[in-house]
């Protein structure tokens, strides 16, 4: 029972933003108005029932609007948990947990565009505030298969998928800004599933993941052993880390440096001669166009390297289609969903007027971090100094890493590894949307 692209196309973020522009100050309890009747942020479990409880369209508009940030927010938890998970040795758990990362992560994303997906109950909310059932008949389709379908057909869609463009910011500037400087002539609508790839994000991949977590939850996992090497694991965890330094504004200036030139790599392979020297080409001639933040990023002479000299490994995990898939590769989509999932949500939250560098934010962002033990009940800390704790972290890791452990057992005898600091990666979170 495929889901209606008529209906997903007309997914609106306006009313989403209405909602979000009424949470700063309030911990996310308090989002939903008194009374309302999904008080859990659960929908009941069936149409019928849906129909039986009284909701009506603003029941939808605000439960689809408040999932978003808080999806993004539990996406990062699950990340965290599979970070445990794979320093630990346990492959399985760690792939299981990856996939729930980028399952929320892809929850998130389509919640923070107008698209709700809640066990079953599928809608959209259009420009007017309506609620559209998203798929037909008599029972919804089920959520892992649902949100793989709903986000590869809005990234094949133009009409769609140009949001993505809109919503990604790095150094405070939208990828269309920065794609106008170099193809001012030329529409992203026509390739913005392609644009959506270039980033990084192949998220036809989701619903085989899909299978793999079943396998990592439900299988002997005996009998389906998955060979990981400590080294592989040492180094993706440490080069995740410094690939997430803060930076401001929910930005990752090495992580989207790297982004940004597969993306416009892209664009040019689709638009552009790629026999012609890429400096004779737009990215050589318009560069100077590209706003100055960008400039300061990223280098024309990194933006012409077309090797993958340098290039992130985590990058590359992302992009494997080794069948079946691996803890690292299942991770490195993991990350890279939710660090749109994270753009997306402070692009919403600034569009809806929410001040989050003011602290508008804090007090659903403390709540959590209080929970997890970053700081104590009533003394927050700066966001971003929760970084300091990650780069000490990284200096006990590093010393804990030389020589490269040649098994588990190597790397679980080290006193000094970093931990449980390098698993915590709901840090993230917390820096990026306090910016």
């Amino acid at each position: 029972m495929p889901l209606d692209a008529a209906i997903l196309a007309q997914a609106d973020r306006g009313p989403i933003l209405n909602v979000l522009s009424t949470v700063g100050g309030k911990p996310a309890a308090d989002w939903l108005t008194a009374g309302h009747l999904a008080a859990d942020g659960q929908l009941p479990r069936t149409w019928k029932k849906v129909a039986d409880a009284g909701l009506v369209d603003a029941h939808f508009v605000e439960v689809c609007a408040i999932a978003g940030p808080n999806h993004c927010i539990d996406g990062w938890s699950y990340a965290a948990r599979a970070l445990s998970a794979i320093l630990a040795g346990d492959f399985h758990a760690a792939r299981h947990l990856a996939y729930y990362a980028q399952l929320r992560a892809g929850l998130s994303i389509l919640a923070g565009l107008g698209i709700g997906i809640f066990n079953k109950i599928n809608f959209i909310i259009d420009a007017s505030g309506a609620m559209k059932r998203l798929d037909t008949g008599k029972q919804g389709v089920g959520t892992h298969t649902i949100v793989w379908q709903a986000l590869e057909a809005w990234a094949g869609d133009p009409s769609t998928a140009v949001a993505f463009v809109d919503l990604m910011r790095i150094k405070g500037t939208t990828l269309r800004e920065a794609l106008d400087s170099i193809w001012p002539s030329f529409s992203p609508t026509t390739v913005a599933g392609a644009l959506i790839e270039g980033w990084g994000l192949d998220l036809k991949r989701g619903e085989r993941e899909h299978v793999y977590r079943n396998i990592s939850s439900y299988a002997p996992q005996g009998l389906n052993p998955l060979a990981q090497s400590a080294v592989d694991v040492v180094q993706f965890v440490e080069e995740a880390w410094r690939l997430f330094e803060p930076h401001g504004g929910a930005g990752f200036d090495e992580l989207d440096r790297h982004l940004l030139r597969s993306m416009l790599h892209k664009l040019r392979s689709i638009v552009e001669d790629e026999a012609q020297p890429i400096e004779e080409g737009s990215i050589g001639t318009r560069y100077e166009y590209l706003p100055p933040a960008i400039q300061s990023l990223a280098s024309l002479e990194f933006l012409r390297d077309t090797s993958v000299a340098g290039e992130p490994n985590l990058l590359r995990l992302a992009r494997s289609t080794a069948d079946p898939a691996m803890p690292l590769e299942m991770m490195a989509r993991a990350l890279l969903l939710l660090r749109t999932a994270t753009a997306f949500t402070h692009s919403n939250f600034a569009d809806a007027g929410i001040d989050s560098a003011q602290g508008q934010l804090n007090a659903w962002l403390h709540e959590m971090a209080v929970q997890r033990g970053f700081w104590p009940p009533g003394t927050p800390t700066a966001p971003a100094d929760l970084w300091d704790d990650v780069e000490l972290a990284l200096i006990d890791f590093a010393d804990a890493a030389a020589p490269p452990p040649a098994c588990f057992h190597d790397w679980l005898g080290k006193p000094e590894k970093g931990l449980p600091v390098l698993a915590q990666a709901e840090r993230i979170t917390l820096w990026s949307l306090t910016a």
